[in-house]
């Protein structure tokens, strides 16, 4: 079953305007009613793993975390959209910035043995990359491993089949993780060459790895995540990947400062 992430933009998407809620928003009235803004978020997908429901500086706006989702819901659970959120005096993603921990969260969750990782000696940066061995800019980024190693970037690629485990590369990508020499399955398949046909009991691993990428809300690849959870995009050149990253980390030191 898809999890709520990828349920909840089928349902949502198109169907709820953000300005519709915000005229909701701006009626609402009356103390938050808990119970129903969690019936509302489990009448999309009931298994939903409903995190928390915190206060917005928006009056009568909640903000539900759900899975690897953020969604924003009246007090009284009636209307709800999902989207992106923005400060525009601050210039800051609440969405994303609301997802940073429970990203952080699941991304620990990898086991080191489900990750090949390319890394230069002494690692400045670390970024978690999951690819498709299929994925033209998954390739770019192999393809670019050297400018990343020589930016002091650590590539740790997860297995992610972006058209399901049941699609046709997922054979492809058992062969690579299941091989001995995993990097060099890895760098063989994505120049174009052949690796000897493989299963294992680490086939399994990658059905979870796309679950959880499911959680986070992946829909293509390459998905990047830096180490604070932050989605760094897909395929950036190197010198592009320093400059978010260096960005990201200027941005965490002033919050660390801030009073």
């Amino acid at each position: 079953m898809p999890t709520f992430s990828r349920l909840a933009r089928r349902a949502l998407t198109g169907a709820l305007a953000l300005t519709a809620s915000v005229g909701a928003v701006a009626g609402a009235a009356g103390p938050t009613d808990h119970q129903a803004i969690r019936d509302t978020v489990r009448a999309i997908n009931d298994k939903a793993v409903i995190r928390s429901i915190d206060d917005m500086p928006i009056p009568g706006l909640k903000r539900v975390i759900a899975d690897g989702s953020v969604l924003y819901t009246t007090e009284d659970g009636r209307y709800l959209f999902y989207g992106v959120l923005l400060d525009t005096k601050t210039h800051s993603n609440l969405t994303d910035e609301a997802l940073g921990d429970v990203r952080v969260e699941l991304l620990k969750t990898i086991p080191a043995a489900d990750k090949i990782v390319f890394s230069p000696k002494n690692p400045k940066y670390t970024v978690t990359v999951f690819t498709d061995t299929g994925c033209p800019y998954c390739h770019m980024i192999q393809k670019n491993l050297q400018g990343y190693m020589d930016a002091g970037i650590a590539i740790e690629y997860v297995p992610f089949p972006r058209g399901g485990v049941q699609s046709p590369e997922m054979a492809t990508m058992k062969s690579v993780w299941c091989a001995e020499d995993r990097k060099a399955a890895y760098a063989t398949v994505v120049a174009g060459g052949k690796v000897q046909p493989a299963d294992c009991a680490r086939s399994a691993d990658i059905a979870k790895m796309y679950a959880l990428g499911d959680k986070l809300g992946i829909e293509g690849t390459p998905a990047i995540y830096d180490q604070t959870g932050r989605q760094l995009g897909g395929f950036l050149p190197p010198a592009a990947l320093l400059g978010k990253l260096q960005q990201g980390q200027k941005k965490a030191q002033v919050a660390a400062v801030a009073p």
